[in-house]
């Protein structure tokens, strides 16, 4: 078992995976695609106006990949594990140099470090999602079901996976 076993779920981890390489695809297939997507132990959710058929095609494609070992798939730049992984960075930079820094600049000096994380944000945030967030072995994963859904005026499209 790794601590991302621990932290979050196999399955979890395998949806957040998929979910990103589905994003990354859709990216490609249709320009300036603006969605956001959340992954649960059942699969994930994109929220965004977009045709269920054109998700069920790039999740479709983006499974066929990463099961073929195309791990970079998994790997997402705009993940919110990078924003998590920079704010939490940051804080603790923050408050560590503020603790230890006993100078009338301290929290000038805590300030700058602080903000300074913010390049290590996105780097470190691709570590966290490769090791802790997502897992690119999808061996016996497959979908189920993919259902478009409007809740309050949002479109969504939801996919659903198994592990057999």
């Amino acid at each position: 078992m790794n601590v991302g076993d621990f932290l979050f779920g196999r399955r979890i981890r395998q949806n957040h995976a998929l979910e990103h390489a589905t994003v990354t695809i859709l990216s490609g297939m249709i320009p300036n695609l603006r969605v956001s997507a959340r992954s649960s132990s059942h699969g994930f959710v994109i929220f965004g106006n977009v045709e269920s058929e054109k998700v069920g095609a790039a999740t479709q494609e983006a499974l066929a990949r990463l099961q073929a070992g195309e791990t970079n798939l998994a790997i997402h730049p705009n993940c919110g594990t990078n924003v998590a992984v920079g704010v939490t960075l940051a804080i603790m930079v923050w408050l560590l140099v503020l603790a230890l820094v006993r100078s009338r600049t301290r929290f000038l000096l805590s300030l700058l470090s602080a903000l300074g994380t913010v390049f290590l944000a996105r780097p470190l945030g691709r570590v966290a999602q490769r090791y802790v967030t997502t897992l690119a072995d999808l061996r016996g994963v497959r979908v189920t079901a993919i259902t478009r859904r409007v809740y309050l005026g949002f479109p969504t499209v939801e996919v659903q996976t198994v592990q057999e």
